[in-house]
């Protein structure tokens, strides 16, 4: 088997990488394409996966970004056709394009769906197969596939990830204090148009508040005051999600970042207009788990007295985010073993998908 792995994030090395080794270690033949955008490099370097570079991240303008999708779509196809993959997996529109190009089965994953917006719309319908965890309330018909559960155990599953403790004496934390993670993301993707976060005076209240009970580590999209600068997070960024599950407390703007906590069993606030993601997996792991409290600028208030919630209690709170997050592993698939499984589906089929057939819908 031959698969190309299309890699434009660094939330997708993650989703990938142990597929990826998988595929490897069963002597299948990979190529990991992938552009420069934040650590994305830095974690294929770290994880060891051999990769082709194919440019930066652009300017976040709509030309711009058109631009840039155009030079993948031609970078990705020159691969493509090298390389001669059976299948192309991708969470990017430029790797459904080029999979079709070459005549392979291209799958194409989706958390956010029909919210994500241009992304969505340029990917999907094109794509032979369109996965997305079952909390995703939408349909796409025979080619939709659907694992159970968030993304985030793709890579955070008990059978892929171990946490390692020794990361509090990494990050300096004294023995017996608190440990807490803030995150502030940018809101610059395509889909975070108009989205509004946390700003930065909340910022530094939010901290300022967690600082008189414990550690705070920051990890940040975008510079931070003078003030807040020395609590950036400055280990390898590997590392991050053991901080994650060693925290007694994750707090920021991001979705993904939420979720990851909350698969690991650490109690997770959220403050975002992007509600794209509480409609679907934010939303399912609140519900059913009482994982990831999730607030809009408009519910500050509530935000503010969650906080003030666990801060009361903090054990109580970690004991029960783990208990829940134990419930939603059982209740859950392990992603890459059912990935893993897909793609023995498709390439035992007898027919292949073949250029002819770009432009139309299920093969």
């Amino acid at each position: 088997m031959r698969v190309l792995f299309d890699i434009v994030h660094p939330a997708h090395v993650h989703f990938y990488r142990h597929l990826h080794d998988l595929l490897r270690d069963e002597g299948h033949e990979t190529l990991v394409v992938a552009r420069d955008k934040e650590v994305t490099l830095d974690l294929l370097g770290a994880f060891g996966m051999p990769h082709e570079w194919t440019g930066h991240a652009g300017a976040k303008s709509t030309l711009a970004r058109a631009a840039e999708l155009v030079t993948r779509d031609v970078a990705l196809t020159r691969w493509a056709r090298r390389f001669r993959p059976d299948v192309v997996l991708t969470r990017n529109p430029a790797g459904v394009h080029a999979g079709r190009l070459v005549g392979a089965w291209t799958v194409y994953d989706s958390v956010d769906g029909r919210a994500a917006g241009v992304h969505f719309q340029l990917g999907a319908p094109l794509a032979h197969v369109i996965t997305s965890p079952n909390w995703l309330d939408e349909d796409y018909g025979p080619r939709h596939r659907r694992y159970r559960g968030p993304k985030e155990l793709a890579y955070l599953h008990p059978g892929r990830f171990t946490a390692d403790p020794g990361v509090r004496a990494e990050l300096g934390v004294p023995d017996g204090q608190p440990l807490f993670v803030g995150r502030f993301v940018a809101n610059d993707a395509v889909h975070d148009a108009h989205t509004v976060g946390l700003d930065t005076a909340q910022r530094a209240a939010l901290v300022e508040r967690l600082q008189a009970r414990g550690h705070v580590v920051i990890s940040s999209e975008e510079a931070l005051p003078d003030e807040l600068e020395p609590l950036r997070y400055r280990l390898g960024p590997e590392r991050i999600h053991h901080v994650l599950a060693a925290a007694d407390l994750f707090v920021g703007d991001s979705g993904s970042m939420a979720a990851e906590a909350g698969v690991l069993g650490t109690p997770a606030l959220r403050l975002s207009s992007w509600v794209g993601p509480v409609r679907g997996y934010l939303g399912r792991m609140e519900r059913d788990y009482g994982l990831v409290r999730c607030f809009t600028p408009d519910t500050r208030a509530g935000f503010d007295a969650a906080l003030g919630e666990v801060l009361a209690d903090l054990p109580a709170a970690k004991a029960g985010a783990q208990a829940a997050a134990a419930r939603l592993i059982t209740d859950c698939d392990d992603v890459t073993a059912w990935y893993r499984a897909l793609l023995d589906e498709l390439v035992a089929r007898p027919e292949a998908p073949g250029r002819r057939r770009f432009l139309r819908g299920t093969p």
